[in-house]
């Protein structure tokens, strides 16, 4: 991960320290593994909602209605970035990825911040803008970023794409410039169930 220097951070995040770089969650429906991950996360998280706790004396006792669960631990994640792109396509038509960062309370986006979103070269597969910028993105906010990606793969197989979004998320007393790999890889030709 690449770490912002000393005089954009202050340019960026003002007189808020920076805070030790240790990502979020990065899922893609390219990956079970990650699908895995995020489904065994939130069953965890469910659990945490039983109806009843031990007491220290062992008996169970009712809990409050649940409430909003905010981990403010400093190594929870502090974000969420998902690629949503097709599984299948027809090879000489556009498709569409969008890459999705959700930050995790209470963190929140930082708008100030230069966002990016680079994709490196595909053998098999035209970008239409393979580097884009804040002004390109589909949804800059408080609550969220999402760079749409239109492709277009122009031979038959597998097509793994992969590059780089850049963001940076706020908390009360931090920030933390973020340089996160995001790919996908999508099946290109009529026999993978792409209409032709």
């Amino acid at each position: 991960m690449r770490r912002c220097s000393e005089k954009t951070h202050e340019n960026v995040c003002g007189n808020l320290p920076p805070v030790k770089p240790l990502g979020g969650l990065v899922t893609s429906n390219a990956t079970p593994r990650a699908a895995a991950t995020a489904a065994l996360i939130s069953l965890v998280l469910a659990a945490c909602g039983a109806d009843s706790a031990p007491t220290p004396s062992g008996t169970p006792t009712q809990r409050s209605a649940p409430q909003a669960f905010v981990d403010e631990t400093p190594d929870a994640p502090r974000f969420e970035v998902h690629v949503e792109a097709p599984e299948h396509a027809p090879p000489g038509k556009e498709v569409l990825a969008k890459v999705h960062v959700q930050p995790r309370k209470p963190w929140h986006m930082n708008t100030e911040f230069p966002v990016a979103l680079a994709i490196d070269d595909t053998v098999g597969v035209t970008v239409d803008v393979a580097k884009q910028v804040k002004d390109d993105a589909e949804r800059f906010d408080d609550d969220g970023l999402v760079f749409a990606l239109p492709f277009t793969p122009t031979s038959d197989g597998p097509k793994h794409i992969a590059g780089e979004v850049r963001f940076a998320v706020c908390g009360d007393a931090a920030c933390a410039p973020e340089v996160v790999p995001v790919d996908f890889t999508v099946d290109v030709g009529c026999d993978t169930g792409a209409l032709c």
